[in-house]
C-alpha cells in the first residue's frame, strides 16, 4: 500500500464534555437505585452495558435493507448524547448499489436528533437528502431496537436509479443498535503477517489507547502508543517498527487507527473507512468486538487489518518496503487475544559457517498446543521468503538444500528446505513436540549478480528459509505460523574487498592499480584455473560473448581470472554466457588485470595470492553515455554431485574444490568521463563500525584535469548530498579551475546491522565551460553495521 492511498482519519482536538446537569441527576438516580450498567454522559466504562433510562454513548446501527436496490444502506455507527429526554447526536450513514464495486453511492455523516421516554426512543436522522426515522426500544440487555422508515435518497449520475431506496408504501423495516464501550484501556494481542517477506510471522504487542470524549459527533478520537519490545529482554523480533504513537477514530465499532513514528513519520495504519474495505490494497475493517474473554480490535472479511511501511521492514513483491496481515488486539485482557500455539524460540539464526560444512549443534524449536482442545490436521512445511513453497532452499551450485529437519510431531519425518510438506498430525492439549534443524550450507553468493541476484558487497547473502505450522485454528484469519530460519555460508576463498571503485579517465590514460587478496580459509587446498583471454564474438558490433560451461572443472578452457559485464544462463545447454569485457574497437579490456599471483594456482590452506586492476578507457563505443559496472570472477575448481552425493574436499582431500566455485566476488565500477579526477579511486569503504558509533573520517581528493586535451572549468550544481547512514563536508567552492582541487570528508554511522541497503553514494553534478548540461560523478559509499 502506497502511502497516498492510505486513508487519513481527521484527528479533532475534543474538548472535555460538560458535565451537565442531567448527567449529574443521572448519577445520582443509577447510584440509589443500584442499577448496574453503563454510565453513558461522558462515554461510559470499558466492559459494561449501557443502563435503563439513558441512550449517551456510541452505538453499532444495523438496518433490514430493501433488496431490490441496495446491498448496504442506512446508519452505520455514531455517538448519542442524551439530556434529560432529548437525544442529540450524529451518524456515519451509507448506501451501496446491488453489486457495486466502486464503493458507496452516497455516504457522510447524519446529523441525529430525538426522545426517549422511560424505555420508548424515536430518532430522526438526516442522511443528506435521505430521511431516516426510527422507534423503538431500549432493552433490558442494553440494546436497542425497532423499526425504521425511510425516503428515497438521490439519483446515481446517468441512471434513473436511487442511491437509496425509500421504504416503499411507508412499509416499515426492522433497525437494531448495540452500545459500544469506550476503547480505552490497555493492549495485548498480535500483529500477524500475511505479507511475503514475514508471511505467517506473529509479532506479539502490547499498549494503551484512549478514547475521546463523547460530543455527539459521529467519531471519537483514539490516542495511544504500541509496542513490540519484549519488556523483559528489551528487545523486538518484529523488524519494521518498535513503538509508535497512535492516532485515529472509533465510530460505532468500526476502528481506524494511524501508526506515527518516534520521527512523526506515517509507519502505517490499523483498519480502513468502510467505504474502501477490500478494495485493492485498503484491506478490510477493523472492529472492537465482544468475545468470551472480553473486547477486541479484529479483521473481518478477506482484506488485511494492518499495513506497516518503514524502510526497515522487508522489502514486498511489489518493491515496497512493508508489511501487512491481521490483527487481535484486546483491551484489557491477557486471554482474549492468546494464540492457540506457541513456537519457542520465535526465530532461529545460525552462525557463519563454511560450505559444506553441517553445523554440530543443530537447534531446537519446541511446538506447543495451549488452547485447551486437540488441535488436528497439523502440518509442517518449508516456505519461502516469496511466501510460496519453493526451492529456494536448493541451490544452483549442488543442487542440495541449506537446511534441513526432522521432528518429533510426526516420527521419522525429515524435510529439506525445498518447498515439501510433511504429512498431518494432532496435537492434544499442553502436548509438545520438538522440531530440530540442522544447517549445511552449500551458497555464499549468486550466480547471476546483474540479474536480481545478490551484489557482491553484500555477500555472503543470508540463507533464509522458513519453518511454518499450518492449519492452525488462530485468534485471526492466518492460520500459518512462521519461524524464520537464516545462516550464511562462507567461500572457502575469501578476498579483501567485494568492489573495487574507479573515477573518470580520459581515453588512453589509465588509473593507477587497485589491489584485491584472496586468502583460502579452508582446511584443504583449491585449485585456481589457469588465465586466459577472453574469447570476443561481436554480434552487429554490440556484444561480446563467450561460452563458460557449468560446473567448472580442472580441464575447463575457462579464464581463471575474467572480468565481465554481465551473464547470461543459457539453460538449454546447462551453461553460462559470458558477456566479456572487450571494446568493440578495440578488442582490449577496459579494466586490465596488471598483475596476477592467483591464475593456475593450487592455493594451499590460510595461503593469499594477489592480482592488481587498472581502468583504462579504450574508446567511446563502451565508454561514453553510462557508467561502466563490471564483474571480476575468480574461477575455482567447483566440487561436484555425484549420483546426488555432494563430493567435498571432506570427503576426498585429493579433491582440491570448492561448492561454489565460479561465483563473482568482486564488482568493478567506473565512472563517466569527466575532467574530474578523484583520489585515492572513487570509493570509500569503512569495514564493519559498531551500530550508532561513528567511523573515522575518510577522504577523497577532486581535480579538475589540467592535462586533457579541452581543458573546462567546472561549476558545481547544488550541494553535494549524500544520504541514509552517511555524512559528509567538503572545502569545494562554487567551481574548479582547470587544475584546481578541493576535499571531501566523509563518516559512516551505521544505524542497523549489515550492509548498508540502497544506494547511499555521493553524486557530484556539475556543468562545463563548453557544456551546460547537468552531469554527474559519483563517489560509491561502503560500509555494515556490526
Amino acid at each position: 500500500m502506497t502511502e497516498d492511498r492510505m486513508l487519513r482519519p481527521t484527528n479533532h482536538e475534543l474538548p472535555p464534555a460538560p458535565l451537565n446537569r442531567s448527567c449529574v441527576l443521572s448519577f445520582w438516580i443509577l447510584s440509589l437505585v443500584a442499577t448496574t450498567g453503563l454510565f453513558g454522559c461522558g462515554g461510559g466504562r470499558s466492559g459494561t452495558a449501557q443502563s435503563s433510562g439513558t441512550v449517551s454513548g456510541n452505538w453499532q446501527f444495523a438496518m433490514t435493507n430493501t433488496a431490490d436496490l441496495t446491498v448496504t444502506s442506512g446508519l452505520q455507527g455514531g455517538f448519542l448524547v442524551q439530556s434529560n429526554g432529548s437525544v442529540t447526536g450524529s451518524a456515519v450513514y451509507s448506501n451501496t448499489l446491488l453489486n457495486s464495486t466502486t464503493g458507496p453511492c452516497n455516504s457522510g455523516s447524519a446529523a441525529v436528533t430525538g426522545t426517549i421516554s422511560g424505555q420508548s426512543v424515536t430518532f430522526m436522522a438526516l442522511a443528506g437528502p435521505q430521511t431516516f426515522t426510527l422507534t423503538g426500544t431500549l432493552n433490558s440487555d442494553g440494546s436497542l431496537s425497532g423499526t425504521y422508515t425511510a425516503t428515497a435518497g438521490p439519483i446515481v449520475a446517468g441512471t434513473t436509479t436511487p442511491c437509496g431506496a425509500g421504504t416503499a408504501s411507508g412499509t416499515p423495516l426492522l433497525w437494531t443498535a448495540k452500545s459500544v464501550p469506550p476503547l480505552t484501556g490497555s493492549i495485548t494481542g498480535n500483529f500477524h503477517s500475511t505479507g511475503n517477506q514475514l508471511r505467517g510471522q506473529d509479532f506479539p504487542v502490547t499498549g494503551n489507547l484512549i478514547q475521546g470524549n463523547n460530543i455527539g459527533a459521529s467519531n471519537a478520537t483514539v490516542t495511544g502508543t504500541l509496542s513490540f519490545v519484549d519488556p523483559t529482554t528489551l528487545l523486538s523480533d518484529y523488524p519494521c517498527i518498535d513503538t509508535v504513537s497512535v492516532n485515529g477514530q472509533i465510530s460505532g465499532n468500526v476502528v481506524v487507527l494511524q501508526l506515527i513514528g518516534v520521527d512523526g513519520s506515517d509507519d502505517g495504519q490499523i483498519g480502513t473507512a468502510p467505504s474502501e474495505a477490500n478494495t485493492g490494497e485498503n484491506g478490510s475493517l477493523v472492529t472492537f468486538n465482544p468475545t468470551q474473554n472480553g473486547y477486541v480490535l479484529q479483521s473481518i472479511g478477506t482484506g488485511t487489518a494492518y499495513v506497516v511501511n518503514t524502510r526497515a521492514c522487508a522489502n514486498s513483491s511489489s518493491g515496497n518496503n512493508e508489511d501487512i496481515g491481521y490483527i487481535c488486539l484486546a483491551l484489557n485482557s491477557t486471554s482474549a487475544c492468546r494464540q492457540p500455539i506457541t513456537l519457542s524460540p520465535a526465530a532461529v539464526s545460525f552462525p557463519s559457517l563454511l560450505l559444506g560444512s553441517t553445523d554440530p549443534l543443530p537447534q531446537t524449536i519446541t511446538l506447543t498446543n495451549n488452547s485447551g482442545q486437540e488441535l488436528n490436521g497439523l502440518t509442517l512445511t518449508w516456505v519461502a521468503p516469496s511466501g510460496t513453497s519453493s526451492d529456494f532452499g536448493q541451490t544452483d551450485f549442488t543442487n542440495l538444500p541449506n537446511f534441513t529437519e526432522a521432528d518429533t510431531c510426526v516420527p521419522g519425518e525429515v524435510l529439506p528446505s525445498g518447498g515439501m510438506t510433511g504429512s498431518s498430525f494432532n496435537l492434544l492439549p499442553g502436548a509438545s513436540c520438538a522440531i530440530t534443524l540442522f544447517f549445511d550450507p552449500q551458497e555464499s553468493c549468486t550466480w547471476l549478480p546483474n540479474n536480481g541476484g545478490t551484489p557482491p558487497p553484500q555477500c555472503p547473502l543470508t540463507l533464509i528459509a522458513s519453518l511454518t505450522v499450518n492449519n492452525v485454528p488462530s485468534v485471526d484469519s492466518e492460520t500459518n505460523f512462521t519461524v524464520p530460519v537464516t545462516g550464511v555460508g562462507a567461500s572457502f576463498v575469501q578476498l579483501s574487498t567485494q568492489e573495487l571503485d574507479f573515477g573518470a579517465e580520459a581515453f588512453g590514460e589509465a588509473s593507477l592499480p587497485q589491489t584485491i587478496d584472496f586468502t583460502n580459509n579452508a582446511a584443504t587446498p583449491v585449485q585456481i584455473l589457469p588465465r586466459e583471454t577472453c574469447v570476443s564474438v561481436f554480434s552487429n558490433g554490440s556484444a561480446a560473448y563467450h561460452i563458460l560451461p557449468h560446473p567448472l572443472t580442472v580441464s575447463s578452457s575457462v579464464a581463471g581470472l575474467q572480468v565481465v559485464s554481465g551473464v547470461q544462463q543459457d539453460t538449454a545447454n546447462s551453461t553460462i554466457d559470458y558477456i566479456c569485457d572487450s571494446d568493440v574497437n578495440t578488442l582490449q579490456p577496459s579494466f586490465q588485470i596488471s598483475s596476477d599471483s592467483c591464475s593456475g594456482v593450487l592455493l594451499e590452506p590460510q595461503a593469499s595470492c594477489s592480482l592488481a586492476i587498472t581502468f583504462a578507457p579504450q574508446s567511446p563505443a563502451t565508454y561514453s553515455s553510462q557508467a561502466i559496472d563490471y564483474f571480476l570472477e575468480l574461477n575455482t575448481v567447483q566440487c561436484t554431485v555425484n549420483d546426488g552425493v555432494l563430493v567435498p574436499p571432506s570427503l576426498n582431500p585429493y579433491n582440491p574444490c570448492e561448492l561454489d566455485g565460479g561465483r563473482f566476488p568482486v564488482e568493478l565500477k567506473a565512472n563517466l568521463p569527466s575532467p574530474l579526477r578523484m583520489s585515492p579511486g572513487a570509493g570509500l569503504d569503512f569495514g564493519t563500525v559498531p551500530v550508532g558509533k561513528s567511523s573515522v573520517p575518510q577522504t577523497i581528493t577532486l581535480l579538475n584535469d589540467p592535462s586533457i586535451a579541452n581543458p573546462q572549468t567546472v561549476t558545481f550544481v547544488g550541494k553535494f548530498v549524500v544520504s541514509g547512514n552517511f555524512s559528509e563536508t567538503d572545502n569545494c567552492s562554487f567551481s574548479l579551475a582547470p587544475g584546481g582541487t578541493c576535499t571531501l570528508s566523509v563518516t559512516f554511522k551505521p544505524s542497523t546491522v549489515g550492509h548498508v541497503l540502497g544506494t547511499p553514494n555521493i553524486a557530484i553534478d556539475y556543468t562545463t565551460t563548453s557544456d551546460s548540461n547537468v552531469q554527474t560523478q559519483t563517489i560509491y559509499l561502503h560500509g555494515a553495521g556490526q
